[in-house]
């Protein structure tokens, strides 16, 4: 099912520069701080490539997309970015520490041939809103560049990959970075054709599904489609027809993902007030506190959703009323049954907002930024992979894998 390919990658040239400068998150989790940060911290930095910074002299010709796409040609021609001399794949190794114990996520880092979602092979697991894939768009037009990766889920209870990976991971990596969340990222050239050989044959039976990058991956397919066009659809594969991947293992014990929480404004002050008592003709109302809610949540296990509004906190139990995850019944029965923000005006970001850090939506509630914050647990990965499957996506921003794929440590031209 999956068709991986090995490229030539491209990375930052450790004899000029320290990848640890120049190296940043990825686009979508970048404050408007740490934008500057790391535009700030060298002026080779890939956050120049993947969001640079918008100026007010801008035009058509000459925009924060055209500007990336220089930068990248010049760093090429420069060698601070260099292109291996043969195709690989790659090995990438995330190591941090979580609630005190040491944690590693391994993956594969390859290009993966494009399927549209229907054929069942590359599945999503979430579903996206429309404005960051237009800034991709812009900016993959500009560069013909996978700066970042996709990130993907694979099963494989017999763990294949992963012992290629284990064994490749005790010889000296080709980058090894630390990031500001204290997180070291390693990668490894594998370029031997016996280990390439287990890795797709391990692959071509299985799907995928999206963890992170479902934008980067709809904007890849749109590009492919619209390129396919203009050459008259040729027989063959191209080089479009493919988009750089971050493969790991459903099975990994260490892959983590956290809930991302919902903070609503906007609404009615009849809406809000009436709520818990809509809420308790529905579901069991269980009280708590703003201060004791998010612990509330993570001491109970099961079908549980925090609700915090002005003066008042208390769980939702929905194990007994409600089939379906958790963030499905947020959505379809409170967001959209009691409250009135349906698919349309939550994709229009009207009156959502999101957070993976329960305090800040809570503070979000007192100093009224918001009105309304619902706090959820986090889904199962096997859950996930078992809903894509059955061809059911999850509200968009329903999961926040830890830790994000770095942007900046390798990246692929789009060519052969």
């Amino acid at each position: 099912m999956v068709r991986i390919a090995p490229f030539k990658g491209i990375r930052y040239n450790t004899e000029i520069v320290d990848p640890g400068d120049v190296t940043s998150p990825p686009y979508d989790v970048i404050s408007p701080a740490d934008r500057m940060y790391f535009h700030d911290r060298h002026p080779k930095n890939a956050v120049r490539l993947i969001l640079g910074l918008d100026m007010p002299h801008d035009t058509p010709s000459d925009n924060r997309f055209t500007r990336a796409s220089a930068y990248f040609s010049e760093w090429m021609a420069e060698g601070t970015l260099v292109q291996d001399p043969k195709p690989a794949v790659y090995a990438y190794e995330q190591h941090f520490t979580l609630c005190g114990k040491p944690k590693t996520v391994r993956g594969i880092v390859s290009l993966v041939k494009l399927h549209e979602y229907s054929e069942g092979v590359i599945l999503p697991h979430e579903n996206t809103l429309p404005r960051p894939k237009s800034d991709l768009s812009r900016l993959l037009k500009a560069t013909d560049v996978n700066l970042d990766s996709v990130y993907a889920l694979y099963p494989d209870r017999e763990h294949k990959v992963d012992a290629i990976l284990e064994r490749v991971a005790v010889t000296a990596p080709a980058e090894e970075v630390i990031d500001r969340q204290n997180v070291r990222h390693r990668l490894w050239t594998i370029d031997d054709e016996s280990d390439i050989d287990v890795i797709t044959k391990t692959l071509e039976d299985k799907p995928a599904v999206i963890a992170d990058g479902h934008h980067r991956y709809e904007t890849a397919l749109a590009y492919r489609n619209e390129l396919r066009k203009k050459d008259g659809n040729t027989p063959g594969d191209k080089p479009y027809d493919y988009v750089m991947m971050t493969l790991v293992n459903v099975y990994s014990p260490d892959v983590t993902v956290w809930p991302t929480h919902r903070m609503v404004r906007g609404l009615p002050a009849r809406t809000i007030d009436t709520l818990k008592q809509r809420l308790s003709e529905m579901f069991g109302v269980i009280p708590s506190s703003k201060e004791r809610l998010a612990a509330d949540m993570e001491a109970r296990s099961g079908k549980f959703i925090g609700v915090c509004q002005q003066g008042q906190a208390y769980l939702v139990d929905l194990k007994d009323k409600a089939a379906g995850l958790d963030v499905l019944v947020l959505h379809e029965a409170i967001l959209d049954g009691l409250l009135g923000i349906d698919e349309a005006r939550i994709r229009q970001e009207a009156n959502v907002s999101y957070t993976r850090d329960a305090g800040e939506a809570i503070d979000a509630v007192d100093s009224e930024s918001c009105q309304i914050a619902f706090l959820l647990n986090s889904v199962e990965l096997e859950v996930i992979l078992s809903a894509a499957r059955a061809g059911k996506t999850l509200p968009q921003k329903a999961t926040y894998f830890y830790p994000k794929l770095l942007s900046g440590l390798i990246m692929r031209k789009i060519e052969w």
